[in-house]
């Protein structure tokens, strides 16, 4: 499991959803997990998001993939991305094969101009799918994939319909995706401190180690593209300030 520099956290009280909570004053109860699961807590992280299961620290954990509480189905948007938002976003796709998630991630490509030298994805299309890997194998820790760069800064037309489909493909971790008009750096609990515009609720890491047997969890949300400069992170605790944000500007 890929856990340098980073505690591994289980929060208490998820099932008001994570942006909402915060937005309703709730206290968060954390504590700090092993480095390295044990197999009762490897069996809680990877149950299916629809499961209330419980770790072996007493605190819930399905919730956090769950379509539960004020956040509805797993998605929620603000301000000018919210205005916009279409398809009842934060549809769970379940877990997915390697060959559903190669696939994904070739229909993700198309349409992309990549370019390795300047760190840049750009969508020339109005109908994109940009596929966010959370903290891939044979990738730096605590960080994203898009189209096979690390945190890359992408470029996409206004008015573009855009299709956010979140893969956690950590072993140990749960990851989920929020857009913000904040920039870096962010404090250990980035939610507390930015203005989010767009959120995807957690999901549970990887149902295997070995990545030739495993299957991923998914989440996906639609929405119209307004101009801006924004910019993409991981919402659990100590993961934006870990290295796991890149920047989204649509012009």
């Amino acid at each position: 499991m890929k856990s340098q520099g980073v505690t591994r956290w289980v929060i208490a009280g998820a099932s008001l959803g994570l942006s909402a909570a915060l937005s309703a004053g709730v206290a968060f109860a954390v504590a700090p997990g092993p480095t390295t699961p044990t197999p009762s807590q490897a069996t809680s992280m990877t149950t299916p998001p629809s499961a209330a299961s419980t770790s072996s620290t007493g605190f819930p954990m399905g919730s956090l993939g769950g379509a539960t509480g004020m956040m509805g189905d797993g998605a929620t948007a603000y301000g000018a991305m919210g205005s916009s938002m279409t398809g009842g976003g934060g549809a769970s796709g379940g877990a997915i094969t390697n060959a559903s998630l190669a696939a994904l991630v070739s229909r993700g490509e198309q349409g992309a101009s990549v370019d390795p030298t300047a760190n840049t994805v750009t969508y020339k299309g109005q109908t994109v799918t940009l596929v966010a890997l959370a903290s891939p194998d044979g990738k730096p820790n605590m960080t994203w994939e898009i189209d096979g760069l690390v945190n890359p800064t992408v470029m996409v037309r206004p008015a573009a319909q855009l299709d956010v489909v979140l893969v956690n493909t950590d072993w140990g971790y749960m990851h989920g995706f929020e857009l913000t008009t904040t920039p870096p750096p962010y404090p250990y609990m980035a939610m507390a401190g930015v203005a989010p515009s767009f959120f995807l609720m957690p999901l549970p890491p990887r149902t295997a180690k070995d990545t030739a047997t495993a299957s991923y969890y998914t989440r996906s949300a639609s929405f119209t593209t307004a101009s801006g400069t924004y910019h993409y992170l991981c919402p659990v605790p100590g993961h934006a300030a870990a290295g796991m944000s890149g920047m989204l500007v649509v012009r």
